[in-house]
């Protein structure tokens, strides 16, 4: 055999993934490269996805290097934080009553009009701490109205097939924009300044916004008369709360923020100043493990398309995510910690993208948004209320290797007990949800 004609494992692999994700899944439909609109809508995601680390590091750097609040920087995240876990169902609502790219369309051009003015105010020296926490909240509720719009709309982009592959590369430029993104702002900061710190953010903004104007979102049939919206909020609280399959889901979700993101979001700096005794260049191999952990998870599900019941398979990896937190918090040496955080990174993906793939099949084409504002409240609503808890529990004696121990024990114990109680989850054939 010549060589021209030999290729690596690996590089198999990658093409197998790169085809996969753009082909099409049967001869009824497009492949997803072919998919105008979804391409548009993925791009606009790229410019996005950046925005958000970009911000609250840029917001945090600010108020304790140039206002000199080191004290208040708690105060000025949670400002960012709440307003977006209280809005979420609101978002939700609304993305399901108007055009969901309008709804994303608008939140990205206020929040570059935002950031303009902050770039503005900052150089006539007028940008106070005061109005810094006005700018994000306001930062914070457009954030509640777009993430529900953006999550229920890519199952009315793609084929229910497609739908697998679509979330993948999804979540995999969502992981790449929390990576790259404070990245970029640490670039932009150390080079140049706050004002075009502030600008150069606006202005992926805008790049987002106009890329959604070229997203061509299917028209929903929607009824003539609505309920208020209150009443609407409660309606999918209670479509979701009276399916024993979608709320073990929204519990399982909710556990994960709690006990697993929580923790491990704090877990790396202190693992690496108190048992490593480590640089802040260790601290990069973790999060860097992690996030390409992440992008390969991603792909994975791309790559393999699981069959069978997603939702058994994505408890199975959550279980196995539990037993690597655990591993973590026994680790001494450096080398093992980025091992278990590259593999952590890669099960954590993996898992959320068939759980998340799941819920969306699972949701009516009405209730999209509702039912999607639910998902993201519980995944991030327990978070803020984790990472402030971790700190107190550290502060009273507690090791970080100890919390990790703990915390991957007990979101173990409660994975088994939802899944061995929980029938729907072990029944319901997600094949058939497509």
């Amino acid at each position: 055999m010549s060589k021209k004609n030999e290729s690596t494992p690996f590089y198999d692999v990658i093409m197998k993934g790169v085809f996969t994700i753009f082909q099409a899944s049967n001869s009824n439909n497009r492949p997803l490269i072919r998919n105008r609109t979804f391409m548009f809508f993925l791009v606009s995601i790229i410019f996005t996805s950046l925005t958000t680390p970009m911000y609250m590091l840029i917001e945090s750097w600010y108020v304790v290097d140039y206002l000199n609040l080191w004290s208040m920087l708690g105060i000025v995240l949670a400002v960012t934080a709440v307003p977006r876990v209280l809005l979420m169902t609101v978002g939700g609502v609304l993305s399901d009553r108007f055009s969901k790219t309008k709804i994303m369309f608008f939140s990205d051009f206020i929040r570059f009009i935002l950031l303009i003015s902050m770039a503005v105010l900052l150089s006539l020296g007028k940008l106070t701490f005061e109005m810094l926490l006005a700018f994000a909240a306001s930062f914070g509720v457009l954030e509640a109205f777009y993430w529900p719009a953006s999550s229920s709309i890519i199952p009315t982009l793609v084929a229910p097939e497609q739908l697998r592959s679509a979330n993948s590369l999804n979540v995999i430029i969502q992981q790449l924009g929390m990576f790259a993104g404070p990245a970029l702002a640490g670039l932009v900061l150390t080079f140049g300044s706050f004002q075009l710190a502030f600008t150069v953010l606006g202005l992926l903004l805008l790049f987002g916004a106009l890329c959604l104007l070229l997203v061509r979102e299917p028209v929903q049939k929607r009824p003539d008369k609505r309920a208020s919206m209150w009443l609407e909020m409660s309606e999918g609280m209670r479509y979701v709360g009276r399916d024993p399959f979608k709320m073990s889901i929204i519990v399982t979700v909710g556990i994960a923020s709690f006990f697993i993101s929580g923790p491990v979001s704090v877990a790396f700096p202190t693992l690496v100043k108190e048992v490593f005794q480590g640089t802040a260049l260790d601290l990069t191999y973790l999060q860097v493990s992690f996030a390409t952990g992440s992008i390969l998870g991603g792909m994975l599900v791309a790559i393999f398309r699981p069959k069978g019941n997603m939702a058994v398979r994505a408890y199975a990896a959550f279980i196995l995510l539990c037993l690597g937190i655990i591993g973590l918090g026994w680790a001494n040496q450096l080398l093992y910690a980025v091992i278990i955080s590259g593999c952590g990174g890669m099960i954590a993906s993996y898992a959320n993208m068939l759980l998340l793939t799941a819920f969306q099949l699972s949701l009516d084409q009405d209730k999209l948004g509702r039912g999607m504002s639910v998902f993201t409240v519980a995944s991030t609503g327990l978070y803020p209320l984790s990472t402030g808890l971790v700190p107190v529990l550290l502060s009273n004696g507690w090791s970080i290797s100890e919390l990790l121990r703990m915390t991957g024990m007990l979101a173990g114990a409660f994975l088994i007990i939802v899944i061995l109680n929980v029938r729907a989850l072990r029944s319901t054939d997600t094949a058939q949800l497509q």
